[in-house]
């Protein structure tokens, strides 16, 4: 078994006889004449020698003593798979199959190729010159970039309805390393495609602690600003006659914006505007904070700074009466400040100065004891203090107001 006689060329491989006409193998029936097949060297030496390529290309040696031995070359050569070489450029993609296809294949043909440049974008795929065809993900969509990295890539011919007009296309099936396509997600467990990922928040915020410029981060859908204005200062005051009692209102917190912005609003970039704190000074009122804002979307208007009531007699009040403007662009929340503090007197020797209002960040300055400096306020746009002064005061600065503060968040 396996001998091939070697003794001349012609008898390794005898020349083709002329076919005859297609049949069975017949044993002949000499009662009716039929000739019996004859099995020429021809033909022997065909199907030994296609036996033994199959071995061969399975990785089997031949034994006379091994009867499942072509199946296991052929279980061997189905698990291999013949790899083209791209012979296109980025984009533009063609390999050559040995035997060459004729004609586009029949939808659900595959071939391995080992893609030589990577994809930037759309791309084609030409297989042994034949017409270009579209190139497109899982998806079915076409692809973006990024798709087809060097290596190896599976693609699928597909004829079907709705994919690219239903002139056929070629479907990655298999990328290595490459960027995968997906349908919209419809279901709970199904991966969803970049654009369904909306609302979710991008990262730490940005926060601005002086006016500036926002400019937004790639990617970003949608934006969230909370604008709070700056905080009022306390009134500050003048030494008292005798007898008599001075008194410098507390200063009111900025007003309080927050609103949500898509990307197409706040364009390349937007001018933010942080409110400064309102000054104080002795014998005079307090200054009012400054106005917050993110370009024209949305502002917040600075708190009010106390009033002063010098040398009244005891007895005397004085409180703000007035609260931060009303915010602009504000389409979640928005407030107008607080200013709870009052500055009240029994005697000239018995007074309670006002705290500054509060903001959403925190309190405000706390009331100091009578003849006692103003305190500033801690927390931003939150107000001053007040302050009161009666025997052996002296003239006395209000509590000074705190700046204003703009937060951004982003997100997909």
């Amino acid at each position: 078994m396996y001998q091939i006689d070697n003794s001349s060329a012609a008898a390794v491989i005898p020349a083709s006889t002329t076919p005859g006409t297609p049949g069975y193998f017949t044993d002949g029936n000499p009662a009716t004449g039929i000739a019996p097949t004859i099995l020429p060297a021809e033909f022997m030496n065909m199907v030994m020698l296609e036996i033994l390529g199959v071995l061969s290309a399975g990785g089997v040696t031949p034994s006379k003593s091994n009867f499942t031995q072509l199946t296991t070359a052929i279980r061997a050569v189905n698990k291999q798979s013949t790899i083209l070489t791209d012979t296109g450029t980025a984009n533009t993609y063609a390999a050559a199959n040995t035997p060459a296809l004729t004609a586009l294949p029949a939808t659900g043909y595959s071939q391995r190729i080992n893609i030589a440049n990577a994809n930037t974008g759309t791309a084609t795929y030409a297989p042994d010159g034949l017409a270009p065809k579209p190139i497109y993900g899982l998806g079915l969509q076409p692809l973006q970039g990024g798709e087809l990295p060097v290596g190896i890539a599976v693609l699928m011919y597909l004829v079907q309805a709705g994919v690219n007009g239903g002139t056929g296309a070629w479907i990655i099936i298999e990328s290595l390393g490459g960027a995968s396509q997906v349908a919209p997600a419809t279901k709970s467990q199904q991966a969803m495609q970049l654009g369904q990922a909306t609302g979710r928040l991008m990262g730490l915020p940005q926060v601005f602690f002086a006016s500036g410029t926002y400019t937004p981060t790639p990617g970003m859908t949608s934006v969230i600003f909370k604008v709070q204005g700056g905080g009022g200062a306390g009134a500050g005051l003048a030494t008292p006659s005798a007898g008599n009692i001075s008194l410098g209102a507390p200063g009111c917190s900025g007003s309080y914006a927050e609103g949500r912005f898509l990307a197409a609003a706040i364009g390349a970039s937007q001018v933010v505007t942080v409110g400064a704190a309102g000054a104080a000074a002795s014998n005079t009122a307090g200054g009012a904070g400054g106005t917050s804002s993110v370009g024209s979307l949305i502002t917040a208007p600075g708190g009010p700074g106390g009033g002063l009531l010098n040398n009244q007699i005891p007895g005397a009040s004085n409180g703000n009466g007035s609260l931060a403007g009303t915010p602009t662009g504000a389409n979640i929340f928005q407030s107008i400040g607080t200013c709870p503090g009052l500055c009240t007197s029994l005697s000239a020797s018995s007074a309670q100065s006002g705290a500054g209002g509060g903001s959403i960040f925190g309190n405000g300055g706390t009331p100091p004891i009578i003849n006692g400096a103003g305190v500033a306020a801690q927390n931003y746009g939150a107000g001053g203090s007040g302050v009161v002064a009666g025997s052996g005061g002296a003239n006395q600065a209000g509590g000074a107001g705190k700046i204003g503060i703009v937060i951004a968040y982003e997100y997909f």
